[in-house]
């Protein structure tokens, strides 16, 4: 299954407890939320393009829900029916431009800053298995995805109740800690593993300066 081009790509924030300790975060009360245009999407093996506006573009590996279905205040009881699968993401950040900002918006947004899968496995992601991010082949994230401030269902049905997600919508579930800077020429790769150690999905991308 591909993924399909999104409406809308939501991202969590600070959803895993070491990941806001790193950045000088309290751990939320309930799911932050931010969006990242559908212009920043590429694919498996297309450049990641730090702009000339950051000094610190970061990695943020992590596991994204594709929705499947229509999903408006749907229950977490429910919330897996709306679900059609899950693929990886990183959710590359302008850091300087974050720590500036009020916002996420700017940091997260620009061309190339989302990275996705092209390959959507079926259902939720087995809560025992690890997300992982590695740059030029060292490993800097693994966090198993227990690890979660919110889960998958809680996720979706706060998420739903503030506005509709439609097929094909992203949600990236937020990343474990391990953050740290992209440089031209790096290669990074987020990986989803079993609790066996079987790799289950890849996203491997390089990483360029934008040139004029």
């Amino acid at each position: 299954m591909k993924t399909p081009r999104p409406t809308k790509i939501l991202c969590i924030g600070r959803n895993y407890r070491e990941h806001a300790a790193e950045l000088g975060n309290a751990v939320p009360e309930r799911p932050i939320f931010f969006s990242k245009p559908p212009s920043a999407l590429i694919g498996p093996g297309q450049a990641i393009v730090r702009p000339p506006q950051s000094a610190e573009v970061h990695h943020e590996g992590e596991v994204a829900l594709v929705i499947g279905r229509r999903a408006c205040r749907v229950s977490a009881r429910d919330a897996a029916e709306y679900v059609a699968g899950h693929t990886l993401l990183n959710d590359v950040t302008a850091r300087d431009l974050q720590r500036k900002d009020a916002h996420f918006t700017r940091a997260k947004g620009f061309d190339t800053f989302c990275p996705v899968g092209d390959v959507v496995l079926p259902g939720l992601p087995a809560l025992d298995a690890r997300v992982q991010c590695a740059v030029n082949g060292v490993t800097r994230q693994d966090a198993p995805l227990s690890a979660m401030v919110f889960g998958f269902a809680e996720l979706v049905e706060y998420l739903s109740a503030h506005m509709t997600l439609e097929p094909g919508d992203l949600v990236a579930t937020g990343t474990p800690a391990g953050v740290g800077p992209l440089v031209a020429g790096d290669v990074v790769e987020v990986r989803l593993v079993s609790a066996a150690g079987e790799v289950l999905a890849t996203l491997s991308n390089p990483v360029i300066d934008l040139t004029p």
